[in-house]
């Protein structure tokens, strides 16, 4: 700032400079003194001026604060401990724990996320609907299993507040898929899908749905095959190699067929030991999980009836959550189950197989299942 007014002051000395010589000419007969006066006012009169914007101005000119700013001490975590320190004070500002909420959870404190817009939810008694969704949310993405329980109760209250809550139709339906009731996530899903969405997003759902067809036998939906079509085409890539990877999995081809960064490409195979201990009619789960973020996994795949050796491809269209894709993972390992429960949580006596995948190059690798739960 310093260094901005001796420019500025420099600058209006020229400006007077041009303006006064002029009146120098025109006064230069009358001797000394008008001179001086004139050279005078150039001089001080920037002077002046620096000195009143110094007095008057808002900007600090304390060194020790001038150097604090520079070295950026204002951090993140510094604002949120003195929001921590506020709401000590304030217990009932929900405002500031719906603050606090949203910060960790950008932040990718999922627990400490929860636990904010659960204050949150309390002080405001549960009528506070971003305060609901947003408990809900943290929950769902910091532990796998509360869809089953205080997520779901979470997301049927946002529901009942606001029918169209796009959180509350995509958690909603997961948490009815989760436990069951497959009808009821195919309604919600099938219902944000009308709604205003990225495309990819609604090629999610349409995904999502369809693999809920499947599993309830139902023929063609015309009015999911209408929503769907009205969905932009995906670029040129993706297309391609999503029509490759069915085609691989079809045929059951080689997997190194498929393959590119972004794309998880995984060719799923059985240990000898443990073929023949497959549970009748179990579904197999393809997931991608990242070790250092728990919550539910960033892609998957459910296959009933599968055969192996089976070429599986996952991509962001196979996530199941919008925000938490394989794209924003920061490493990835892939897991195969034989599920005899029927849900994508282990549970004893499935047999599973997991493998590290380098999801920067996107090389195909193999995974075999050779391991059975306690």
């Amino acid at each position: 700032m310093t260094t901005f007014i001796i420019i500025g002051a420099i600058m209006v000395s020229i400006a007077l400079g041009l303006l006064l010589r002029p009146l120098f000419r025109a006064r230069a007969e009358d001797g000394r003194s008008a001179l001086v006066v004139i050279a005078a006012l150039a001089i001080l009169l920037p002077l002046g001026a620096a000195g009143i914007y110094h007095k008057v101005s808002n900007w600090s000119w304390d060194p020790v604060a001038l150097q604090q700013a520079g070295n950026g001490a204002h951090s993140i975590q510094e604002m949120i401990d003195k929001l921590q320190e506020r709401l000590k004070a304030k217990p009932d500002d929900v405002d500031g724990w719906l603050m606090l909420g949203r910060t960790e959870f950008v932040r990718n404190d999922y627990k400490s996320s929860a636990e904010a817009f659960g204050q949150a939810y309390k002080v405001s008694q549960g009528k506070n609907i971003e305060a609901v969704v947003g408990y809900g949310e943290a929950l769902a993405v910091s532990d796998q299993t509360a869809l089953r329980g205080k997520a779901a109760e979470l997301f049927e209250e946002v529901l009942k507040m606001d029918a169209a809550n796009p959180k509350g139709l995509w958690y909603g339906g997961m948490a009815a898929a989760i436990n069951g009731k497959l009808d009821l996530a195919r309604e919600r899903w099938l219902k944000l899908l009308g709604q205003q969405l990225p495309a990819d997003i609604k090629s999610m759902l349409v995904q999502r749905i369809k693999e809920v067809d499947v599993e309830l036998g139902r023929k063609d939906d015309p009015e999911l095959a209408h929503l769907a079509a009205a969905i932009p085409p995906p670029a040129p890539a993706m297309g391609a190699m999503a029509a490759s990877s069915t085609a691989s999995a079809a045929a059951g081809g080689d997997a190194s067929a498929v393959g590119g960064p972004g794309t998880v490409t995984v060719r799923v195979k059985i240990a000898p030991a443990l073929a023949g201990k497959v549970p009748p009619g179990a579904p197999l789960f393809v997931l991608a999980r990242d070790p250092t973020q728990p919550g539910p996994p960033f892609a998957a795949k459910r296959f009933a009836g599968a055969s192996l050796p089976l070429n599986v491809v996952l991509t962001e269209q196979d996530a199941m959550m919008p925000a938490r894709t394989i794209k924003t993972a920061k490493q990835l390992t892939i897991v195969a189950r034989f599920s005899s429960s029927g849900m994508p949580q282990q549970s004893s006596g499935d047999l599973y197989g997991e493998v590290a995948y380098d999801l920067a190059s996107g090389k195909p690798v193999e995974l075999v299942i050779d391991k059975q739960a306690p």
